[in-house]
């Protein structure tokens, strides 16, 4: 009998036309059924956060609201989305930033689309294949 598929509800918080765009065709080539919502900026985010569920987020570090890190920092303060998958794909030469504020992993954006295409492939692996997640907490 072969598993029943799952899809995947992630959330994806990038401001760049083009780089979004490179994400959902790595996501569409990852080898996982997903189902990506964008937002353009945190407060977007936040809204869409507090309209559905999400199984992980992705998010760049360099937004032009220059509000990521608080966002990430608020995610992990409340109770209902503090074990969310945070993942931020950012162009950032240091990743230190993103751990700080909460983030669960950092992914260099790269030029060479085979290169992203592969690092998004392994995220979802490790996501889906390989990490043990706590159940959802019921009542919040």
């Amino acid at each position: 009998m072969t598993p029943l598929r799952r899809t995947y509800n992630i959330l994806i918080v990038e401001d760049n036309p083009g780089d979004a765009n490179l994400i959902r065709e790595a996501f569409r080539e990852c080898g996982q059924s997903c189902e990506l919502v964008f937002a353009e900026s945190t407060g977007a985010a936040q809204q869409l956060l507090g309209e559905g569920s999400f199984d992980m987020m992705l998010s760049d570090l360099g937004l032009r609201d220059g509000e990521t890190e608080q966002f990430i920092h608020g995610i992990r303060a409340d109770p209902r989305l503090r074990t969310l998958p945070i993942i931020v794909v950012s162009g950032a030469p240091d990743p230190l930033p993103a751990y700080e504020a909460g983030a669960n992993a950092f992914i260099a954006k790269t030029l060479d689309m085979d290169e992203f295409f592969l690092k998004i492939r392994a995220l979802m692996h490790f996501w889906v294949e390989v990490a043990e997640l706590p159940p959802a907490r019921p009542g919040i």
